[in-house]
């Protein structure tokens, strides 16, 4: 499972209506990466309370946004995420294929259980925040649920405490 992982992000509204991505995070098994990106241009300071994220907010510069995800993703011989939108975009940036989670029955991220709490400034004001980092994890573990159960359904180990001798014995 270490060759999967799971991409998700989180947008403002730009000019001409544009999405501009602010927050993206990988997760896998043992790793959760989160980038935070700068605006790309001058505009009026604005807010999504869906999301938490301001205009202003922002470590890495915006023309990193590839070279920075294609780094992150590098190792992996999966990559998912969820959502039409998602996948193309990520499939575009990443020149990768990147399966859509809807595809496999996959529950909206919304409605997963992240077993993480993030922390990050821009989400300290908003208690229902969509959160990349959060959705990220969750899609992660639900993978690893979905694998983990579809591995046993074919042929479930028949672990048993007795031993043939000593049910002869009873």
């Amino acid at each position: 499972m270490e060759s999967i992982c799971v991409i998700d992000y989180e947008t403002l509204r730009g000019a001409q209506n544009g999405e501009i991505v602010k927050e993206i995070s990988v997760a896998d098994k043992n790793v959760l990466e989160t980038f935070h990106f700068k605006s790309p241009y001058i505009m009026k300071a604005h807010c999504y309370e869906e999301n938490g994220i301001a205009w202003a907010d922002g470590q890495l510069e915006y023309d990193k946004l590839r070279q920075t995800i294609r780094e992150a993703v590098s190792g992996y011989a999966h990559l998912h995420a969820y959502g039409i939108a998602k996948t193309r975009f990520l499939t575009e940036l990443v020149a990768l294929p990147v399966p859509n989670l809807e595809d496999f029955n996959c529950s909206q991220p919304q409605g997963l259980m992240s077993q993480i709490s993030c922390s990050m400034p821009c989400h300290k004001n908003y208690i229902n925040h969509c959160c990349a980092t959060r959705k990220a994890q969750a899609l992660f573990k639900w993978i690893e649920h979905h694998l983990k159960s579809r591995n046993y359904t074919a042929c479930p180990p028949d672990f048993t405490r007795h031993t043939a001798s000593f049910n002869s014995c009873l």
